[in-house]
């Protein structure tokens, strides 16, 4: 809500937040049980606002996007079906050479993916201005810089000896698929808020921001020649040079809150996700998905308060379509949280908040159930200079 900072007292504020996330995600394949994975991410924020009378300048540095670190150290839906798909490639290429399917890669020995980064790196910068004390509104851009690496390898092999020429080298029993891929985008998005605060009970906030178009570019690092002389990489269409649009989707974000008593405040927020009007290669036909919460905050004492809140997430991605992003599926949520605040003076304030995430599991038409639970604890540290 960068309208409603003109609700704050003149000043300079910084603040830096700190979040551990604890993330367990799965995808239980038919024939190779549960493969999950568990590496954290540890996600920073920090956030500058300068006021003074009826304007005020802000600037943030966030995560926009993006998921962090992955690491499936068994595999998962995304190697199972990439292995399934070069298999049956080369048996087809040697059957049409030999006219004969003695030889066939027929089973998948080893695998693993590990995503060593997909984070987007958001920097806001913007302006607000009090039109009178119950309006304000504000302006801003925001510049997104992201980056997408994969490493990820599967065996093959084949139950019986593998054969005389004429068929290519290289053809034994047991064969490496192996590949590195990173790709790189960026792109700005407009920010615009109106907040309406009539009286010290009431206040109402409006938020948009723009579609972020991100078009990744695809560098290849390492490779796997397939038998009929083609690479990996071109084979699952990631060829080293080739772009695909991964926008960050625009926003329109809504807000209420209202103190009921001198102590308690309640919050009711929701959040509409533009995405019908970005352009996402990784999925086909997603509709908006949104997010609504409700929370309600107490203050003890000028030293102290705390607050509970509630936000469903409902996505709108097809389930058969979590398989062209296995590694951290789109899945409509359940989330709590609480959080406390010590200030110890005017100048200071000191968080620690904490989360749960609890996910709706999916099945696809594999029969792939994709499923998620993520566990975070957060500290931040508000300080006012002047």
């Amino acid at each position: 809500n960068p309208a409603g900072i003109m609700q704050m007292t003149d000043g300079f504020y910084g603040k830096l937040d700190v979040m551990y996330y604890a993330k367990d995600y799965s995808n239980d394949v038919p024939g190779f049980g549960e493969l999950s994975q568990d590496e954290p991410s540890i996600t920073p924020g920090v956030f500058s606002v300068y006021k003074q009378k009826k304007w005020a300048g802000f600037f943030a540095f966030t995560i926009p996007a993006g998921g962090g670190e992955l690491n499936y150290e068994e595999g998962n839906a995304r190697t199972v079906a990439l292995a399934d798909g070069v298999s049956n490639t080369i048996n087809a290429t040697l059957q049409g050479l030999s006219g004969t399917s003695l030889f066939n890669y027929n089973n998948i020995d080893d695998m693993a993916l590990e995503v060593k980064q997909s984070t987007v790196y958001g920097f806001t910068i913007g302006a607000s201005y009090a039109i009178n004390d119950a309006w304000s509104v504000a302006l801003g851009t925001r510049f997104s810089t992201g980056t997408r690496e994969f490493d990820g390898f599967a065996t093959i092999s084949a139950d019986n000896p593998a054969p005389s020429p004429p068929f290519p080298p290289g053809i034994n029993d047991t064969r490496e698929l192996s590949i590195n891929l990173e790709e790189e985008a960026d792109g700005w998005a407009a920010i615009a808020g109106v907040n309406f605060a009539p009286n010290d009970k009431l206040n109402v906030a409006l938020t948009y921001i723009s579609n972020t178009k991100m078009e990744y570019e695809m560098d290849v690092k390492r490779d796997s020649l397939l038998p009929d002389g083609s690479s990996l990489a071109e084979a699952i269409k990631f060829g080293d040079g080739s772009k695909r649009r991964i926008d960050i989707p625009g926003l329109l974000g809504a807000g209420v809150s209202y103190r009921f008593l001198p102590q308690l405040k309640v919050d009711l927020n929701f959040t509409y996700y533009l995405e019908e009007d970005a352009e996402i290669d990784t999925y086909q036909d997603e509709g908006n998905s949104w997010d609504m919460g409700l929370a309600a905050e107490y203050t003890f004492n000028p030293r102290w308060k705390a607050s509970l809140g509630y936000l469903r997430t409902n996505v709108k991605v097809d389930d058969d379509q979590q398989i062209n992003e296995p590694e951290e599926p789109k899945l409509d949520a359940n989330t709590f949280g609480a959080g406390v605040v010590w200030s110890p003076s005017q100048r200071w304030a000191f968080t620690l908040a904490g989360l749960c995430a609890l996910y709706d599991d999916v099945t696809d038409n594999r029969g792939i159930v994709y499923d998620k639970t993520v566990y975070n604890a957060s500290i931040g540290i508000q300080y006012k200079f002047f």
